[in-house]
């Protein structure tokens, strides 16, 4: 069962990548929340596989950023078959909306870790 706030993060992620998508003219508003949507849920469902493994690594900044870049290998490749778009501008734009969303899920985790 998915938290609550995993499903907070997973929204206000897709928030944040659909309006970044739209504003790199990726596609229209309806297109770019739907591919946003789309994104997020491969990606979720790859780090929810994988997550027993990344508990391992221990450093909870380190597992941020393997995330980070797992995300961005998922939704790039989904953008790619999403939109039929070139490897480079697909992985490019899903490089730049999830360090746009990662930002977030960094200041969240630093929060609990300076405390």
């Amino acid at each position: 069962m998915i938290s609550p706030l995993l499903l907070g993060l997973l929204v206000v992620a897709a928030v944040i990548e659909a309006l970044i998508l739209y504003q790199t003219k990726w596609a229209t508003l309806a297109g770019s929340f739907r591919d946003a949507a789309a994104i997020n849920a491969a990606s979720a469902a790859l780090l929810l596989l994988i997550g027993p493994l990344l508990n391992q690594i221990g450093n909870v900044l380190a597992v941020v950023a393997v995330a980070w870049l797992l995300s961005i290998v998922a939704e790039g490749f989904v953008l790619m078959l999403l939109r039929r778009r070139p490897a480079a501008a697909s992985y490019f734009t899903s490089m730049i909306v999830n360090t746009a969303s990662y930002i977030f899920v960094l200041l969240y985790v630093l929060s609990f870790l300076l405390i």
